[in-house]
């Protein structure tokens, strides 16, 4: 105790030290410093969170002390008085000495008081009777503790001023716990301002998010569902909430027994039923758990389907690459296929391209894609020659789970899925199995798909662009085309002129592939002498874009240096069309015969299988073609497979 009071008594003495350096006289009756009026309007209005955060406190204290002569002082970090409460006529005495709003009651003021003396030690303090620096607060007994914010900075002071007579040291006792309380206050508003912020994050995020999120409860209700989840099911939050989830998702009963039991659910496709409209979704599901591992309900997450679909084909290079301004060309017949291009492209009907092997059918197929109102949509290719007759269904309209030996854990979307609100391009259409056409024509009619082994119908908007070198027409007439399917397809017919057609058009494909060829080689631009281009401007080119793109590859992987060997590279200029391309056998000097490009190129295909023992993935790569194009060239060819 005598510590104690050694220490307060220390306190007191450098206090009084202070207010001598500071000019308070003790015969001072008011503190030197105080607000005038207009001043003190804006120092209160300033103060009014402090005011009304701590003024509940100060009334409860007053109620405790009240008819003991205290009264009750509120101030704010600088002394200044902001608040007074307590008996009449203990409040008309502290009145008589200016002890009132607006004066401020730090030690350079008033001297040694306990609300000054409290500020300038960040102590609670108690000052009685002489302690006082100035003659005129001898009469009083002051308890005072400062007031901090939750960072611990002083926002102000608390004191009860009474009688000297009536000092009691639990005064002092009364004082702290009134201050912590309102501390307390302070700290509780600041956990509310963050657990309030934090939910308007968590709100603005879940709301944010690009898919659908509902939590529901154990009964199965729905108890919140985020903004994305009413904009993707086109329905109000009111409509949703309080109600059970099964009455739009049918197999929740199913998916909430498998996370009962401890399995997962990601991932899987799945249906929402919402007033009448039947959609698609990847769903995800997992449990709301507490600390304890105790399950309190369920999360559900949307994706929409065809926009995780547009995401894949997006990143599968299921896309359309080239526009209009791709294709190369002058002349009056390729100008006149681009201008009806362009202006049947915007429309919905299907498209049917034909043309010679190698004149650019795809590239066509793209442009009229990407100048479609479904240019956002997937460009998905399907090569109907190059897959096997027992695969095209599954590649087409897609199987569900365990539908067959091998078939992929959880099914598998077919091309038409992968397409929908986008573009299907069916090249070689013209080799597609008949029993195969019965099944694209109805799908095409009907505008749904069944999946293999599946039984519900999938809605598919899909737009077809079919391609042929066939006479579609000559293999109707054969019975090899189905002639309902050939009027379904060729609503827009296009012919894609053969390069000899247009021979205007070669100069500027040889710059193009020249240059194309060079950067994807790492090779300088070649120079091609007037002679081999005179040779190139007259040869027929029965193969096309694709058999000049080759040769161009040729020339510049041999630095132009082909001169010697032109005769082998470039076969005769006299091409039979009725042979498809083949030449008239001509022989060198040393009497070797001259072969035709297919079938120099049969003769490739033959030594690259027999090298690399049968591997047909080796085999393409090796000569730089893709395995779709060597199994059709294999076909083409008669080479057994």
């Amino acid at each position: 105790m005598n510590h104690e009071n050694d220490q307060h008594r220390q306190i007191i003495d450098a206090s009084h030290e202070r207010s001598r350096r500071f000019g308070v006289m003790r015969s001072q009756r008011f503190p030197s410093q105080a607000l005038a009026s207009e001043e003190l309007a804006k120092h209160l209005a300033g103060s009014i969170p402090f005011i009304d955060m701590a003024l509940p406190v100060v009334r409860q204290l007053y109620e405790a002390v009240r008819g003991s002569g205290y009264f009750i002082i509120l101030t704010d970090a600088e002394g200044c008085i902001l608040h007074v409460i307590g008996d009449d006529e203990v409040i008309e005495e502290a009145q008589r000495l200016n002890m009132v709003t607006g004066t401020f009651m730090t030690e350079e003021s008033i001297g040694t008081n306990a609300m000054g003396t409290a500020l300038r030690t960040d102590k609670p303090i108690q000052v009685n009777a002489t302690e006082h620096f100035i003659d005129a607060y001898h009469r009083w007994t002051c308890s005072a503790a400062p007031i901090h914010n939750p960072d611990g900075e002083i926002i102000g002071t608390l004191n009860l001023t009474g009688h000297a007579q009536d000092v009691h040291p639990h005064t002092l006792g009364l004082v702290i716990a009134a201050k912590e309380a309102i501390e307390s206050k302070f700290e509780s508003q600041m956990i509310q301002h963050q657990l309030s912020e934090a939910n308007q994050y968590a709100f603005t995020l879940m709301n944010n998010l690009s898919f659908g999120v509902f939590a529901i409860d154990l009964n199965d209700e729905i108890h919140w569902v985020n903004d994305t989840a009413c904009r993707i099911l086109n329905i109000r939050r009111q409509l949703l909430i309080n109600r059970q989830m099964s009455l739009f998702y049918k197999e929740w009963p199913g998916v909430k027994r498998k996370i009962l039991l401890g399995e997962t659910f990601l991932d899987e496709e799945g249906r929402i039923i919402v007033e009448g409209v039947d959609e698609k979704f990847i769903v995800n599901s997992y449990p709301i758990k507490t600390p304890e591992n105790e399950i309190l309900g369920f999360m559900i997450t949307l994706r929409e389907y065809r926009r995780m679909l547009s995401f894949v084909n997006k990143y599968a290079g299921s896309h359309a690459r080239y526009t209009f301004q791709d294709i190369i060309g002058i002349s009056a017949p390729i100008q006149q296929v681009i201008s009806y291009a362009r202006k049947v492209a915007p429309g919905p009907s299907s498209v049917l391209i034909t043309g010679e092997s190698g004149t650019g059918k795809e590239v066509f197929a793209q442009a009229i894609h990407n100048a479609s109102s479904r240019h956002d949509g997937s460009f998905i290719a399907i090569n109907c020659g190059a897959i096997s007759t027992t695969l095209i269904e599954s590649e087409l309209f897609g199987y569900e789970d365990g539908a067959f030996t091998g078939a992929r854990k959880g099914g598998r979307p077919g091309k038409f899925e992968l397409a929908d609100k986008g573009t299907l391009f069916l090249d070689e259409i013209g080799e597609m199995p008949l029993e195969m056409q019965v099944k694209l024509l109805r799908t095409i009619q009907e505008g749904s798909v069944t999946r293999i082994g599946g039984e519900k119908e999938i809605r598919v908007d899909v737009r077809i662009i079919a391609a042929t070198n066939k006479n579609l027409s000559e293999e109707v007439r054969k019975g090899r085309f189905r002639l309902d399917l050939f009027y379904r397809l060729n609503v827009i017919p296009l012919r894609i002129p053969a390069l000899r057609e247009r021979r205007e058009d070669i100069r500027a494909l040889v710059k193009f592939f020249l240059k194309q060829k060079a950067t994807s080689l790492g090779k300088n631009i070649p120079y091609l002498s007037p002679t081999l281009m005179e040779k190139v401007m007259d040869y027929q080119w029965p193969g096309n874009i694709r058999e000049l793109e080759n040769f161009i590859e040729k020339a510049v992987l041999l630095d132009g240096n082909i001169l010697h060997i032109t005769e082998t590279t470039l076969p005769q200029e006299h091409v039979d069309q009725e042979e498809r391309g083949y030449i008239h056998p001509v022989t060198t000097k040393d009497d070797q015969p001259l072969l035709s490009i297919e079938e120099a190129e049969r003769e490739a295909i033959l030594r690259a299988i027999k090298k690399l023992e049968g591997n047909i993935s080796k085999a393409a790569r090796v000569l730089k073609i893709s395995r779709n194009t060597l199994y059709l060239k294999m076909k083409k060819y008669d080479i057994p497979f």
